[in-house]
């Protein structure tokens, strides 16, 4: 089957499993009908987005995820992380995302990262915190020095859209990637998952069955 680690689009077809992300919402009002009754009935990732941090309600958004995070639906706890280039002032991003982290580690589910231009602190929050849980940095699309960076200190890899693109870094980065350590998702965008395994069969010169079981077991791996 195949795995979409990381995707906003409910829709998915019978031989797909979905990830499907759920972002905390920022106010009161929206956190007490989160999540709604228009929730797709598959897997999920619950966290907070660092675009969408409220400063003054941080507390009541972590309390909304620590329940969250609990439930057995919920696979993966983001996605959340730094970006340097949108959101909430980065000291207070890294702040929720340490208290994230800590509640990744109490239900011992996997983190699922955004990361902007935050790799320096991404790594040293790392060190700092020494978590436990696997880590999975979605969308990936950066040079190799980064990807070197973070595979040596443990990270996992999903490579999403840019891989369809023969001349983005995803595309040149993923031979380098060790297979136990991969993931594909479709993210915001509207493709298949399928494509995305395709292409990633063809640049890898890989059976398509065999990078699907693979895939799936790298899931079942840091999931079960």
């Amino acid at each position: 089957m195949l795995i979409n680690i990381h995707t906003h689009n409910p829709e998915k077809q019978d031989t797909h499993q979905i990830i499907y992300n759920l972002i905390v919402p920022e106010t009161d009002e929206a956190l007490e009908t989160f999540p709604d009754e228009d929730v797709p009935s598959t897997w999920l990732s619950a966290g907070i987005h660092p675009w969408y941090i409220n400063e003054n309600n941080q507390k009541a958004q972590l309390d909304k995820l620590a329940k969250l995070a609990k439930y057995q639906e919920i696979k993966l706890i983001g996605e959340c992380g730094l970006d340097r280039l949108k959101g909430a002032a980065l000291p207070l991003q890294e702040e929720v995302f340490i208290k994230q982290i800590r509640i990744a580690e109490e239900v011992k589910k996997p983190l699922i990262i955004h990361c902007v231009k935050c790799f320096n602190e991404l790594i040293s929050i790392k060190k700092i915190v020494r978590p436990k849980v696997p880590m999975i940095l979605h969308g990936f699309n950066n040079n190799f020095h980064i990807a070197q960076a973070i595979l040596e200190r443990g990270f996992h890899i999903s490579l999403g859209a840019a891989l369809l693109n023969d001349n983005s870094n995803a595309a040149h980065l993923l031979p380098q990637i060790p297979l136990e350590k991969l993931f594909f998702e479709t993210d915001d965008k509207n493709i298949s998952i399928q494509e995305i395994y395709e292409k990633a069969s063809f640049i890898l010169k890989m059976p398509l069955d065999k990078l699907i079981d693979t895939i799936f077991a790298n899931y079942l791996e840091i999931c079960s």
